[in-house]
């Protein structure tokens, strides 16, 4: 975050604005990887693969996220502090939902 943070505009460019440069897919591939890291960490711990639909909505959910983070007007120590609280809602809500959808397997098996 920190990075991110001190070249805010290259990161917009790069994410929000680079439609019709050599740069133009660079948030779809980021978007990709992490669409990757989800279904691996989900899979990990649920022991099956995750619903795809879910997996691309948390995606653009954290995403977006990120997105405000370097758009919105804070300091440096804010993001970073902002970066930590977010991260640890969304390992606490991953591990929820991971509980969440393994009791509902277990029903549907009944």
């Amino acid at each position: 975050m920190e990075y991110l943070s001190e070249h805010r505009a290259e990161a917009i460019i790069l994410m929000e604005r680079s439609e019709g440069s050599r740069y133009e897919g660079f948030r779809q591939k980021v978007y990709s990887q992490m669409q990757a890291a989800f279904t691996s960490y989900f899979s990990k711990f649920m022991g099956s693969e995750p619903d795809s639909e879910m997996i691309r909505i948390l995606v653009a959910m954290r995403l977006r996220g990120y997105m405000e983070l370097i758009e919105g007007d804070y300091t440096v120590e804010e993001r970073l502090k902002l970066a930590r609280e977010i991260g640890i809602h969304a390992d606490a809500g991953s591990m929820a939902l991971i509980q969440y959808l393994k009791e509902q397997r277990e029903v549907y098996r009944r």
